[in-house]
């Protein structure tokens, strides 16, 4: 409780801070209002929010216009958890002043807390943008994305989702909310497209995708090949269509794969992807040079793509061209730290041009990033196994 009055008296000196002096000429000019305001700041020294709140009462009563009371009563009586009583104070604060964020986001959680999400949206939305305090602005956000997501106002979600995601980065609560938000609009996509066009290229291709998820790749492959069939041209589908034979446990499908993917690039010769995996087939035959060229198409349309530089690397070390592939991989790990083949790659080549102190740096790094992937691999494996099991 004690933190609680703490929060409401920090809230209430901002909130007072604020606010200009002119909304305090109505208060002026009743003799009572100067004591009546002394005992209120006495009464939140003390951390005793209770007896201030009827003094803040018979402040308002004398001096309806007092901006500074009406807030504050409002405040108030909103971290005693009165939030049908709040209500109506924040609103009249609101009316005197509308440039208080602070107040209007309290008002809107408290009307959310009453069950009014209309009001309660309208209120946030507009608060929102004004919140500096950046506890404050999470909290508020993540309010504002509960009713929009329960409202299946996923982009309205999704787009305060980005904001907060600016302020806190590495918020795993903000992460997770991101989460959540894709996986909502990815269903509720699928469903549109259920009742607009089920027997759509477009819907086996979303059909492919979710068994592909599953490590379904035979049935996968059965449904790219039916979106194929459908529309050649739709875009996309020869690429995944290809990633699914390069999967799938037949050797017989894993050699049409690159077949799919230089249809892919005669589709779209800008398919970055297309054009970095063509390079990974070719060069799983030995066919070194002819990666290579694949890899440099590939980088040319995304030069920062780790994993395109990383394999480019090794075709080259593959063609004793290991002087050109050093500058490759420490690129790949500029854009990439994480990437573990080109940590392990470029120790050895460090290693064979005796700078050994960068040999055992890149080791590191790389035992590092292993270790946290491998120890990912088994949390999903592990969710996975839950999730079979149920």
């Amino acid at each position: 409780m004690e933190r609680l009055y703490s929060r409401a008296l920090c809230t209430i000196l901002l909130i007072a801070s604020a606010v200009s002096a002119s909304g305090q000429d109505a208060s002026n000019s009743a003799s009572q209002i100067p004591a009546l305001e002394q005992q209120v700041q006495t009464y939140l020294q003390q951390q005793k929010p209770q007896l201030a709140i009827p003094v803040l009462r018979q402040i308002v009563s004398l001096d309806p216009k007092n901006l500074n009371a009406q807030a504050n009563l409002g405040v108030l009586l909103y971290f005693q958890n009165d939030f049908a009583g709040a209500i109506p104070e924040m609103r009249a604060a609101l009316q005197l002043n509308p440039n208080l964020p602070r107040i209007q986001a309290l008002l809107g959680i408290a009307e959310k807390r009453t069950g009014d999400m209309t009001s309660a949206q309208s209120d946030l939305e507009q608060a929102f943008p004004g919140i500096d305090d950046a506890k404050f602005k999470k909290q508020v956000g993540l309010e504002l994305i509960e009713i929009d997501s329960a409202a299946a106002q996923f982009s309205k979600a999704l787009a305060v989702t980005a904001k907060l995601e600016e302020v806190a980065p590495q918020d795993p609560e903000i992460i997770f909310v991101a989460y959540e938000i894709a996986s909502q609009m990815k269903d509720q996509t699928m469903l549109s497209m259920v009742l607009v066009a089920p027997e759509s290229a477009q819907m086996n291709m979303m059909m492919a995708g979710e068994l592909a998820r599953q490590g379904e790749h035979d049935k996968s492959i059965a449904k790219y090949r039916e979106a194929v069939r459908l529309n050649t041209h739709l875009p996309g589908v020869h690429f995944e269509l290809a990633e699914q034979l390069r999967a799938a446990a037949d050797p017989k499908l894993n050699a049409l794969a690159e077949g799919e993917y230089k249809i892919a690039v005669k589709e779209n010769q800008y398919d970055e992807r297309s054009w970095c995996r063509l390079g990974e087939v070719i060069a799983a035959r030995g066919d070194f040079k002819a990666a290579q060229d694949a890899y440099n198409k590939a980088l040319a349309l995304q030069p920062r793509d780790a994993t395109a530089e990383t394999d480019l690397a090794i075709a080259l070390i593959s063609m004793n061209q290991q002087k050109d592939a050093i500058p490759l991989l420490e690129s790949a790990i500029k854009d990439d730290p994480t990437n573990i083949v080109a940590h392990y790659r470029l120790s050895g080549l460090y290693r064979r041009a005796g700078r050994v102190a960068d040999a055992k740096h890149e080791m590191d790094e790389y035992t590092h990033y292993k270790g946290l992937k491998d120890k990912m691999g088994e949390v999903f494996k592990q969710a996975s196994d839950q999730t079979a099991a149920n």
